[in-house]
């Protein structure tokens, strides 16, 4: 699975953007690729809304404790 992920800082404007494509254990796919990008803990707004009937999934929500928001895309 290929996961696409933004992290925007909302404070400085600073931001990251990537993606992972690594085997890891079925369900643990975007947690892996959040702890890339420094992120532990996230409090999702929008969590696993499907797209392309059901090839991908859209997920956004805010990083907890810091002004970070993150988006995530996943493909099969």
């Amino acid at each position: 699975m290929k996961v696409y992920i933004q992290v925007v800082d909302t404070k400085t404007g600073i931001y990251q953007t990537g993606m992972i494509d690594e085997p890891v254990k079925e369900g643990f796919e975007v947690l892996n690729a959040l702890k890339h990008f420094g992120v532990d803990s996230v409090d999702w707004e929008y969590s696993d809304i499907t797209f392309f009937d059901g090839i991908g999934t859209f997920s956004s929500g805010t990083v907890s404790e810091t002004t970070k928001v993150v988006s995530v895309i996943c493909i099969e």
